[in-house]
This record gives structure tokens, sequence and C-alpha cells, in this order.
């Protein structure tokens, strides 16, 4: 079962569709997890830490970091090998809307701008997602998690949107089985492939210095209509 707590989107050209209708493609999901166990295991493992550390401190080509990153994790934990997630996911198109997106950003703590793009919320039945480490992916899935919203009610504290990411933390801690941010929740290229090294400030400045990045997601995409960030989800196995 795959729950969308809060309204997901693909793009902003909205959800693919074919003659069967809209879906969610296999990469929304896989990709999710992907940023999970990445987070999880750089974090873990001290050595894995320094070896994508040096990765990431020698001027790295810009398009290949969140494939080399990854490349060094599933290397050395490949428990995303036997995965199985349906190609398409199908959407109820009742479930969904176009409606107005707000762009709040993290650094100005405002919002910057806004737009209309198609979302969907609601509950998809017998997903089919399998995997042999299935608990391995809940634990990353929720390190992961906890992770994101923590940096982002860092980001948000003293706003007016604080209290929907509290509201979210507590969900993580207290209900959502494995939790996860799927699709298009921020224009940062990276979203939370790198969020890892957000807490590292050498490794931080010096992305910022030779490739004018910042590895930390800028901005968060908030749904004026029904008050919340988007993208927060849970796979639930029962």
């Amino acid at each position: 079962m795959l729950i969308f707590w809060s309204p997901v989107a693909f793009n902003k050209e909205g959800f693919l569709e074919d003659e069967n209708g809209k879906f969610l493609p296999r990469n929304a999901i896989l990709e999710a997890i992907e940023s999970a166990v990445v987070f999880y295991y750089i974090k873990k493992d001290k050595e894995l830490e320094k070896i994508v550390t040096k990765y990431l401190m020698q001027k790295p080509k810009l398009k290949e970091i969140s494939k080399e990153v990854k490349k060094r994790v599933f290397e050395k934990y490949p428990i995303l090998e036997d995965i199985e997630i349906p190609e398409k996911i199908y959407l109820d198109k009742n479930k969904i809307s176009n409606e107005l997106v707000k762009v709040f950003d993290l650094e100005k703590k405002e919002f910057v701008k806004s737009f209309k793009i198609d979302v969907f919320k609601g509950v998809i039945e017998d997903v089919k997602i399998k995997s042999s480490n299935m608990e391995k992916i809940k634990n990353a899935c929720k390190s992961f998690a906890r992770a994101l919203a923590e940096y982002e009610h860092k980001a948000l504290k003293d706003t007016e949107l604080e209290d929907l990411v509290v509201d979210i933390q507590n969900n993580i801690a207290n209900e959502w089985e494995i939790p996860l941010r799927v699709g298009y929740w921020t224009n940062t290229p990276f979203k939370g492939d790198l969020l890892f090294f957000w807490r590292i400030k050498e490794v931080r400045d010096y992305l910022l210095k030779y490739l004018n990045i910042d590895i930390r997601p800028k901005d968060v995409l908030y749904l004026v209509k029904s008050n919340e960030f988007l993208g927060w989800s849970e796979l639930k196995e029962s």
C-alpha cells in the first residue's frame, strides 16, 4: 500500500500518461528509496563517508555527482539489487487536480514564486513493491525522513510553516511505517541525495566554492489550498 499523505507531483508538466491513464513511473519511487539508502549508509559507515567525501572534494563533474555517489554506496551495500517496483503506478484520475503551489525559500524565509501544477493525493493499494532487504530499507527511510524533516524544521523555525513540519516529524516518529519523500517537492537538483553532507561544513563550503552548488534543499513546495508540503508519503507493508 502506497499512501500519499500529502499531495505528490511528478514535475511541472504534470504526470506521465498512456492509454491506461496517468501514472507515476518506477523511478519516482526508486529515487526516493535510493536517497534514503545513500544517506543512511554514509551516516552509518565512516569508511564510506571518507570515500564519498574524497570524491566530492576532487571537483567532480556536476552532472555525475548523484550517480557516482550512489555507485560508491551501492557497491558496498547492494541492498536494492532485487527490489521490485511496478514500471507504472496508475493514479485515480478523480484524485488528480491542478492546484496553486508556492515556492518557499528556506534561506530568505519567504515565498518567492508560485505556479499551478497537477497533484495527486490518495491511497494506492496492492502496489507490489518487494525486496529481500525490506527491513534495511525501512530503517534507511526512517533515518532519512527524520533527518530531512529536522533540516526543514530548522530552516522553517519561527515561520508560519513551522507547525506543518512539526506534524510531519511526529508522524515519522510515531506512525509511518516506511516514510518516503516522493516526486517533485523542491527545485534543488539533488533533492535529498547529498543531505548527509549539509552537516559537514568543509564539504559544503568546498562544493559551493568550486562548483557553485549548495547541496542542501534550498526551497520546498507548498500547496496553498490544503496547507501542505508536497511529497510526504508512506509505504505500508500490511
